[in-house]
């Protein structure tokens, strides 16, 4: 069949043609229900196994961007250069500012957000029943780190005159929190005082526990050359991006290395963009596989409700054969004929998709609901416009498709034996 003769068919496919084709396949009720069934179900399994995948996508979305650093990317200073494979200290090492950070902030738009860290190793004196202790200093800006699942368990973030000022004030994670209180009540330790690197510090907040026992300790940027001593073993300033999905991880890391590129033009090798670009394509590839799979056991389905239509509009064109010669005699055209059959045929396909509908978000409700019940994991059905555009174009291309044939044959009759037939 060309192609714009199927458009034209398509086009034909009038309310009253459907209208008329409604009436003819209400004549037997219990039949056209039961062709329908195989749609519906179809359709139902379709919606529901759609909407449950995308509400355990979102679900898997959400504790990979808690849980791991898939959606994290590095904008890290070079401190080396290789000359003959052997390397050496870069005298001309790159310090980001804060002025870096709002540039960047700028190009990557409203689907990233950058943070600059500043991180290094130092040492904790005048812990109760410790003489020594190592920790790790990290600069903190104001606020809670949007690149990190930390929140606080006692007292405040820094704001944003202290983040960006001097003042002796830090933030400290439950394991330093312990050490010095020598409880796990943290509000027992804002307003003490550490000293880290000979630098006096007090408390203002105690973090979340961590993962590791890690000792940290997080004070401004103003703060940090201090309680890092010499300053020369801190590692550099660097930019830390943070992708609001993953399928935007590649346009971030482009526009990344466009921003660095423009930055510090003819400056390739001073700066690297560190990314899990492998890992983002695995996770991506996994989720992708996951919708195939379900849609292809969903689409047999389909399928065998197709049969069924097929079916009942071969009944229809057996039953009504001396209508389509009377039609045909009175100046119809095959391709009348053949639009006939499949508005009816799209019109049964559409009944069926729409009770599918229904049926399979009520189904997905009720799937989603049993799986917190017993895993205790907040999934919730997602019924996207998405799904719903999916479930009508099948009702459609399974109306068109298994309705074609009768149609066909139909359209095929000659109009004097039609009218012969008893």
């Amino acid at each position: 069949m060309k192609l714009p003769w199927l458009c034209a068919v398509i086009s034909g496919m009038t309310a009253n043609s459907i209208l008329i084709g409604c009436r003819a396949l209400a004549a037997n009720p219990l039949r056209t229900v039961l062709s329908t069934l195989g749609v519906i179900m179809g359709t139902g399994a379709l919606v529901a196994v759609l909407s449950v995948g995308d509400g355990v996508e979102a679900f898997a979305r959400r504790q990979l961007a808690e849980t791991t650093d898939l959606q994290l990317l590095s904008v890290v200073p070079r401190t080396t250069r290789s000359v003959d494979g052997v390397s050496f200290p870069r005298p001309d090492t790159l310090r980001f500012t804060p002025a870096d950070l709002a540039d960047l902030t700028r190009a990557l738009g409203p689907e990233a957000s950058a943070v600059l860290r500043w991180s290094g190793a130092a040492i904790v004196t005048g812990l109760p029943n410790d003489s020594l202790r190592a920790t790790q200093v990290v600069a903190q800006g104001a606020g809670a780190p949007i690149v990190e699942a930390t929140a606080l368990a006692a007292g405040r973030w820094f704001n944003e005159a202290e983040a960006n000022g001097d003042s002796a004030i830090a933030i400290i994670s439950p394991a330093l929190a312990g050490r010095l209180t020598g409880s796990t009540d943290y509000t027992r330790a804002l307003g003490q005082r550490v000293t880290v690197q000979g630098t006096t510090l007090q408390v203002i907040g105690v973090t979340t526990t961590p993962a590791t026992p890690e000792m940290i300790t997080r004070v401004p940027f103003g703060t940090f050359p201090r309680t890092v001593l010499p300053v020369a073993t801190a590692r550099p300033p660097m930019l830390l991006v943070q992708a609001q999905r993953i399928e935007v991880m590649p346009a971030m890391i482009a526009k990344t290395t466009a921003w660095t590129a423009a930055r510090w033009p003819g400056g390739k090798d001073r700066v690297d963009v560190q990314s899990r670009t492998e890992r983002i394509n695995q996770a991506r590839q996994s989720m992708l596989i996951f919708k195939l799979l379900m849609g292809s056991i969903t689409g047999i389905s389909l399928l065998v409700g197709g049969i069924g239509i097929m079916n009942v509009m071969l009944a229809s064109v057996l039953e009504r054969t001396r209508e389509i010669g009377v039609r045909r005699a009175t100046g119809a055209r095959r391709r009348d004929i053949l639009t006939q059959f499949l508005a009816e045929s799209v019109a049964v396909t559409g009944a069926g998709s729409a009770l599918g509908v229904l049926l399979g978000a009520g189904v997905a409700i009720a799937t989603t609901a049993v799986m917190r019940a017993k895993t205790q994991a907040p999934v919730h059905a997602a019924l996207s416009a998405s799904t719903l555009l999916i479930a009508a174009l099948s009702a459609i291309i399974i109306g068109m498709s298994f309705g074609l044939y009768p149609a066909t044959r139909a359209a095929r009759l000659s109009p004097i034996d039609a009218i012969r037939t008893e």
